[in-house]
């Protein structure tokens, strides 16, 4: 069972996802634990492909934790005694029942958690926010202390060094200068002509190539994909506008008789893409219809797996509402939450920056 936490660290402990979410993936975990359990298994073998389903039941687990909860000692008491040692059972009955016990303890913990989960807060937009603008000032901090270390490295590294010694140069012969004989030639009345100075043709080299340019884009186009919140579309909008880019949205874009998929791939312009993750709809699994849960609008999923793979995850960024379900399977992308505040716009801002559109980042402040 997990054990209670000092009241320091159970106040700063807070789920980092919906809890409706966060309940629907323990329990699932849950399920996958006791069908593990209960499948049905006569031979050492049988229990080898049973062992190794555990371990990546109990790996996902650990993972699913971290994913949830911002407190990393939830997932240190869970790991405590999750080995599992059936060497010391001689038979395999006796393996079999170690086995049955463990997975039930294991499952156990879960569903202590799922009772714990109930008293912890969700995190806010605005500690979220605080939470990114503190990681960004850390990895600044830890980019200049080592650029500092290699600077001092080089230094010390050109001091120690012995100088190179130059090339000796080799002694000059002298060659005793051989008289020719003179050669009279006979004088020939011929025209007068006038004689142009040699000149030695050099072969021509060709041009030096052009490096590519690699300086920030001077502003860009910045595509839009939303779902049925119009109110939010309109705040991003202004809010591109204030930074001076252009925003594109492909269904507002006239087609000439072109489908969605025609005008994606003909939209070779595009140099980041904002996709806003909002409240569209209601859905709940098959086997727990009440189970139900806001989500993004699917089209607005299609389109952010589709410019994902063609602009790449660093020109793409989720901006998201609060209460809405977050997909998993879009591993690498930013997330940014809406905050009453408006600090997502700064966040947004840099984004872009580091994408490498030039933009003024005190507009977005």
């Amino acid at each position: 069972m997990l054990k209670r936490r000092t009241s320091r660290t159970e106040s700063s402990t807070r789920l980092l996802v919906p809890r409706e979410e966060a309940i629907r993936k323990i329990k699932e975990q849950i399920e996958t634990g006791r069908h593990i359990r209960d499948q049905r298994m006569s031979s050492m073998a049988d229990l080898d492909s049973a062992q190794e389903r555990r371990a990546k039941w109990m790996e996902d687990n650990i993972k699913m934790l971290a994913r949830l909860v911002n407190n990393p000692s939830f997932e240190d008491e869970y790991n405590m005694r999750a080995t599992l040692d059936l060497d010391s059972a001689i038979t395999f009955s006796l393996k079999e029942k170690y086995f049955r016990d463990d997975l039930s303890e294991q499952s156990g913990k879960l569903e202590s958690f799922l009772e714990h989960l109930k008293t912890i807060p969700e995190i806010t937009a605005e500690e979220v926010i605080e939470q990114k603008l503190a990681e960004e000032s850390r990895k600044e901090e830890q980019t200049k202390i080592q650029s500092m270390k290699d600077e001092l490295r080089g230094a010390l590294t050109g001091e120690l060094s012995p100088p190179k010694e130059l090339p000796k140069e080799k002694p000059l012969i002298e060659k005793p200068l051989q008289e020719e004989p003179l050669m009279e030639k006979p004088i020939q009345d011929e025209p007068f002509r006038e004689t142009s100075p040699k000149r030695e043709h050099s072969r021509e080299e060709p041009p030096p190539k052009t490096a590519l340019n690699q300086s920030p884009l001077p502003g860009g186009n910045v595509l839009l994909i939303h779902g049925r919140d119009e109110g939010t579309k309109e705040s991003i909008l202004e809010f591109l506008e204030k930074l001076e880019l252009r925003a594109i949205i492909l269904h507002e874009q006239p087609d000439g008789g072109k489908s969605m998929m025609e005008m994606s791939e003909e939209s070779s312009d595009i140099h980041f893409a904002i996709i806003l993750l909002t409240p569209d709809d209601l859905a709940a699994p098959r086997n727990k219809p009440k189970e139900r849960q806001t989500r993004v609008s699917q089209n607005v999923i299609f389109e952010w797996g589709y410019f994902m793979g063609k602009l790449g995850r660093g020109r793409v960024c989720a901006l998201y509402k609060e209460g809405v379900e977050i997909p998993s399977d879009y591993s690498g992308t930013v997330y940014i939450p809406m905050d009453s505040r408006g600090a997502w716009q700064l966040l947004i801002a840099k984004e872009i920056k580091q994408a490498g559109i030039e933009i003024d980042l005190n507009k977005a402040i």
